[in-house]
């Protein structure tokens, strides 16, 4: 951070005091406000730093510790770090756009397909997938659930007094409310809430109705979901994205310092094969996402938190820092992977083969279990730490669930803006519309676990939209006719290692005949195709004058 993206920020993407942000000349008091940057970092690395990066990196550590940890190191500075900083920097450049009209001034109106086709896809499963991890969790550990929901009147409370009182008060409220995080989970974790197993009525010897409680959680979630998202950010989603960061801090102090003072032997081997395992080279590449670079930091960033800065050159700070904070949150999902286990027999029996780490919900189980495994070295009790880390990695996928149910209404809104594919035009019809789906595709299995259909796929797009995203980013350098290296090199690697993963998945999906994810492999790869096409064709135009929208500053109106 020290150096690298100081080196970005001045050289590259020369970002500019005086340059007039979306929150300064677009300001509409609901989702495009001015905001403290240390709320802005806390909001993104809440967004960006949850399930996926717990998920991932621990599934990284069956190719042993050595190249995940090389790949969080590498793919987080050279990597998210540049991607990071670079998409709240075309946000801000573009401020007056939306997401899909920006690839449309840099490319071509063509190019706007493809986009959204990866970006709804990437948000549709991810949704759907997030939504049942949360129900997982309130029923795995019932000690949480009360403090989960509590947490969001505490958050309601804070995003009101910072609105009320202004950023000179954020350092004692931001002390009051921690504190008051903590003493919630405290004094709640006592009073475990839960409904479990499944509901049955019956009559005269036929089932009417049959539910799951997972299922339930679901449902309620989406509801939430819904109504939060149609409240301002600053009422309530940007204060508790900060919150959130906040006790993610404190639980990741906790977890090192046990590792400290507990000092665990290493049980995973630096380098291991397991049974019937895809090779480390490429797919390390395309399941460690989250935690090095992830496609999805472009949606969030540019939908979401890059219209809050305050002033451009925060973007180094937010951009380049949160992907820093969310490789940091993978090293410790390494660590608890890697040191957590009581011995080498127990570490080789969970990670015996790939189909073994495949059960997400057990996968966070595993990380929420040694935090607190590690926090009882300090004296903390089990229990308690373990219901906090439960609350804490619930909040942030809930957190994640809002942000991408916020940016894939946009997406619909900007598409059907532009081909009329519904008569409808109304935010509100929109948001319903695009919760109804997600949860469409959560709920079509009876049981919330629906997502999972698809869940093999999204490593894939995932890192075919973090290709895109760095092809605009060097596409807006380019323009400006400013270094392009920094940012093509990790996009030619990352086009090289998710091809060949794709083209090796999708051999691996005719033999077993799935024909639904060979479908979704298949329009991967003709939205590569097309992409592809349309970067060479942007490419092979002469180098514009210099556009003044990205180079000339503008006073704060």
């Amino acid at each position: 951070y020290r150096f690298y993206s100081r080196l970005l920020a001045l050289d590259v993407f020369r970002l500019d005091v005086n340059y007039s942000t979306p929150a300064q000349s677009l300001a509409d008091d609901k989702d495009i406000v001015v905001s403290n940057r240390q709320v802005i970092l806390g909001h993104h690395v809440a967004i960006i730093a949850g399930p996926t990066t717990i998920v991932g990196s621990a599934v990284a550590v069956i190719w042993g510790w050595v190249p995940a940890v090389l790949w969080v190191l590498v793919g987080t500075t050279v990597a998210a770090g540049v991607y990071g900083l670079g998409s709240f920097w075309l946000a801000v450049r573009h401020g007056s756009l939306g997401l899909t009209d920006m690839v449309c001034s840099l490319m071509s109106t063509r190019a706007r397909i493809p986009f959204a086709i990866l970006g709804v896809v990437v948000l549709l499963i991810m949704n759907a997938v997030l939504a049942w991890l949360i129900a997982e969790l309130l029923s795995t550990y019932p000690s949480a659930v009360l403090a989960f929901w509590l947490q969001i009147l505490l958050a309601c409370g804070f995003g009101w007094f910072l609105r009320r009182r202004g950023p000179q008060t954020l350092i004692p409220a931001t002390v009051v409310v921690l504190v008051g995080a903590l003493l919630i989970v405290w004094i709640f974790a006592k009073i475990p809430f839960a409904f479990s197993g499944a509901l049955n009525i019956d009559f005269r010897g036929y089932s009417v109705v049959s539910l799951d409680a997972t299922l339930v959680w679901v449902v309620l979630l989406f509801v939430a979901t819904y109504y939060t998202t149609r409240l301002p950010i600053w009422k309530l989603t940007q204060a508790r994205g900060y919150l959130l960061a906040l006790q993610t801090s404190v639980l990741l102090m906790v977890l090192f310092a046990g590792v400290v003072v507990l000092q665990p032997p290493l049980v995973a081997p630096n380098f291991n094969i397991a049974i019937e395992t895809p090779t480390a080279i490429p797919w390390m590449f395309v399941t460690l996402t989250s935690g090095a670079i992830a496609g999805f930091y472009l949606l969030m960033a540019g939908g979401i938190t890059a219209k809050q800065l305050a002033r451009e050159t925060d973007a180094q700070y937010v951009g380049f820092g949160s992907a820093l904070v969310d490789g940091i949150l993978a090293f410790s999902v390494i660590v608890v992977c890697t040191a957590g286990f009581n011995s080498h027999d127990k570490w080789m029996e969970f990670y015996v083969s790939w189909e073994g780490v495949q059960d997400l919900p057990q996968l966070i189980g595993i990380y929420i279990g040694g935090i607190a495994k590690f926090a009882s070295a300090l004296g903390i009790d089990f229990d308690l730490a373990e219901t906090f880390a439960a609350v804490v990695v619930a909040g942030l996928i809930a957190v994640t669930l809002e942000a991408g149910i916020r940016v894939q209404r946009q997406l619909l809104a900007e598409v059907n803006d532009h081909y009329h594919i519904i008569s409808v035009r109304d935010p509100k019809t929109l948001l319903i519309i695009t919760v109804v789906v997600a949860a469409m595709l959560a709920l079509h299995d009876g049981r919330g676990q629906g997502g999972l259909i698809l869940w093999p796929l999204f490593g894939l797009w995932n890192q075919m939209l973090a290709v895109f995203g760095l092809l605009l980013i060097g596409l807006a350098l380019r323009r400006r006719q400013q270094a392009v290296g920094y940012v093509f090199v990790p996009m030619i690697f990352l086009v090289v290692v998710t091809s060949w993963a794709l083209i090796l998945q999708l051999s691996r999906w005719w033999t077993s005949a799935d024909w639904l994810l060979i479908a979704g492999g298949m329009l991967l790869l003709v939205v590569e195709f097309w992409l592809a096409w349309e970067a060479l064709q942007t490419l092979r135009k002469s180098v514009p004058a210099l556009d003044t929208s990205l180079t000339e500053s503008k006073m704060p109106h």
